[in-house]
């Protein structure tokens, strides 16, 4: 038997979040490319790493919702 999660925005932005630092983290370094300024390169890991992550979670909460888990 489980039990329901009492309503919790974090759930619902936390997704958001992680696209929105992802996408910026893409941005920064390339945008750095050009400026000659030296950027670590696990920006352009790490962005894209979290953007997929949260679409992922984007996908399961809303899942998890359907359910009332």
């Amino acid at each position: 038997m489980h039990r329901p999660l009492k309503h919790n925005p974090l759930r619902i932005l936390t997704p958001w979040v992680a696209v929105a630092v992802g996408l910026l983290m893409v941005v920064l370094y390339l945008g750095s490319l050009g400026a000659g300024e030296p950027i670590s390169g696990l920006y352009i890991l790490i962005g894209p790493g979290l953007i997929v992550m949260g679409i992922v979670a984007f996908f399961v909460y809303r899942w998890m919702a359907k359910r009332g888990l």
